[in-house]
């Protein structure tokens, strides 16, 4: 469904763009704003409505955001702003002046912070400053609009969030928009009008305009995890330029965790574990899940918004309003219009095993009257106290809740807080080192049959991983589809199709004659660069978490990652046969627990 957006108008003319930038700013701040009696410097010239932090002219935007005009000591004291922040769970506060600026407007600017109000005064109440200055009625520079960005959105997962430059409308509102883009992957249209809903006169100028659509077009390149040259998704990327984009859009733990590892193997790898242990409470899952629920809720918010104010059409119920439109992002002011992505309709919201699938994990289950014990089989008959789980057992126990709660936030009286389980599991890599207490399943068995299939995959297949490849390129929410999928073909062609979509092999030629001239070193590894050792080391602890319980598989899986590292064919793999047994020894030398479960599988799968 398409949906066509007005492309928003500057609320400034032309000629008064003009005579902004030609006049000085001192002399602008004392003629345009009034000086000491500028009114956005106190409440007087506003509703009650309209300060939602009393005594400051301020508004919601979202439920976790207020765009507000800057504070000053006297207000700050005269109207409690530090305990009013504390009843409203503000725990940030973004600013976005310049230090110095609009020195004349107000009460004396602060002589230490250029600021009226010094920084200090919040941090001493446990509210975190940021400045991120931007010139007034001017754009800053994109990697500024970035850092700022992902400083938001960190900001918002630790409590509300305040955002103010002078009046709170222009460089404000462009912060919050392009913060709308880069979490709900909107439209700048949709973004900039939205927020213009909520706090009427924003992002007011031609270059604050351009900056969204600009911060808009250059995220969409960013974003790309499958490139695909026959539609919109551009060129493929090398490792290490992959890797350089999601550090640009990455923040806090996740960033620090993925800085030399592929988010999306990070995941796949995470996921095909769990799944072979018959686990799906790993930290990485709910932590996708409860931003999905996050996201999924703001984005409707957002919709009916602009549906009421008709800026979209009005949406059928059984529409998913989750989904984020893909208006073109070419410039606001282009007299051709603008272009409509396509979208796909097909939701990947519910999945389970097809029959096809089960009747495929029957044929790779034991004999029915082997049971597994926890040093290894016992032959005797099975009862139905010791049968299998079933595998959607297994995999769709997700233990999320959407509870409605009371908000603060008078727009809106309900707010939604996500109950999630708790792992045990602190990490991907404490998650691994459990499988040698984990009976093998139905499901390991398919992974492991799934991860060493050496032919090309099913068309039903190509056709699912091709529409969740199209979910990650155009929606935040498809990290949640990406680690709730359960058929263990469509996550390993996800996994393989991405390092053979790579532009050039993680390991190139080179790469594997300096692997095959290591000799007897103790980390064979540590001759290759850092994200090419760290991806491996990932995708190997996801191979030894499989092939822990499915031994008889781990030569067919290490020749497939292999096929996949160097984009060789199965006809060459002879000739690779040193880079083999190197990932062999690095498995036995790195994950030396698990081999008394390697024996055990071995002698279950031989009866």
């Amino acid at each position: 469904m398409q949906t066509h957006v007005p492309v928003p108008r500057p609320a400034y003319s032309q000629a008064r763009e003009n005579l902004v930038k030609a006049i000085p700013p001192k002399l602008l701040c004392l003629l345009a704003c009034g000086g000491v009696d500028c009114r956005y410097e106190g409440p007087e010239c506003w509703k009650a409505n309209q300060q939602v932090i009393r005594g400051i002219f301020s508004s919601w935007v979202t439920d976790d955001i207020i765009a507000m005009a800057r504070p000053s000591k006297s207000l700050i004291d005269k109207y409690n702003i530090i305990e009013q922040f504390q009843r409203l769970n503000i725990r940030s506060i973004i600013n976005m002046q310049m230090p110095g600026e609009h020195a004349y407007c107000g009460p004396p600017l602060d002589p230490k912070s250029g600021f009226t109000y010094s920084p200090q005064t919040f941090m001493e109440n446990d509210i975190y400053f940021y400045n991120f200055g931007m010139p007034d009625f001017c754009a800053s520079s994109l990697v500024n609009i970035i850092d700022g960005v992902k400083v938001l959105a960190f900001a918002v997962g630790e409590g509300r969030v305040a955002v103010h430059c002078h009046a709170g409308l222009g460089r404000t509102g462009v912060l919050i928009a392009c913060y709308l883009i880069y979490t709900l992957r909107i439209s700048p249209s949709e973004a900039v009008h939205y927020v213009r809903i909520k706090r009427p006169r924003s992002i007011q100028t031609r270059a604050q305009i351009s900056q969204v659509f600009d911060f808009a077009r250059l995220l969409n390149t960013q974003l790309v995890q499958y490139p695909d040259l026959n539609l919109r998704h551009g060129s493929p990327v090398t490792l290490q330029h992959y890797l350089n984009r999601q550090a640009l859009l990455l923040h806090g733990q996740e960033g620090r965790t993925l800085r030399y590892i592929p988010k999306v193997v990070y995941l796949l790898c995470v996921r095909l574990s769990c799944l072979s242990m018959g686990l799906s409470a790993a930290p990485e899952v709910n932590a996708e899940l409860e931003k999905r629920s996050a996201l999924r809720i703001l984005t409707r918010v957002v919709r009916e918004t602009l549906v009421s104010k008709q800026f979209l059409p009005l949406l059928r119920e059984h529409h998913n309003l989750a989904r984020v439109s893909s208006s073109s992002v070419s410039s606001w002011d282009e007299q051709l219009g603008f272009l409509e992505r396509k979208r796909k309709d097909s939701l990947l919201d519910k999945r389970s095993y097809s029959d096809s699938d089960l009747s495929k994990m029957a044929d790779l289950e034991m004999s029915p009257w082997c049971e597994w014990d926890a040093i290894g089989p016992k032959l005797r008959p099975r009862t139905s106290k010791t049968a299998p789980l079933s595998p959607h057992l297994i995999t769709n126990n997700h233990s999320h809740a959407c509870v409605m709660q009371p908000s603060n936030n008078p727009a809106r009286k309900l707010k939604c807080t996500v109950k999630k389980a708790q792992s045990k599991y602190s990490s991907n890599l404490e998650l691994c080192r459990s499988a040698r207490n984990v009976r093998p399943t139905a499901v390991a068995r398919a992974i492991a049959k799934a991860m060493a299939d050496q032919g090309p995959p099913e068309e039903s297949i190509l056709q699912r991983s091709s529409l969740l490849q199209e979910e990650l390129n155009s929606s935040e929410c498809g990290w949640a589809l990406l680690v709730t999928e359960t058929d263990p073909q469509v996550l390993t062609c996800l996994l393989w199709t991405w390092l053979e979509k790579l532009k050039e092999p993680v390991l190139g030629a080179e790469d594997v004659v300096r692997l095959s001239c290591v000799g007897c070193n103790r980390k064979p590894l540590g001759v290759l660069m850092k994200s090419q050792r760290h991806t491996i080391y990932c995708l190997l602890s996801c191979v030894n978490t499989v092939t822990s319980l499915c031994p008889h598989r781990e030569d067919a899986v290490l020749q497939r990652l292999i096929r996949a590292l160097t984009k060789r064919s199965q006809e060459d793999m002879g000739s690779l046969a040193s880079l083999i047994n190197l990932m062999r020894a690095h498995l036995r030398e790195t994950f030396p627990k698990n081999s008394y479960i390697r024996r055990a599988c071995s002698w279950g799968a031989t009866l």
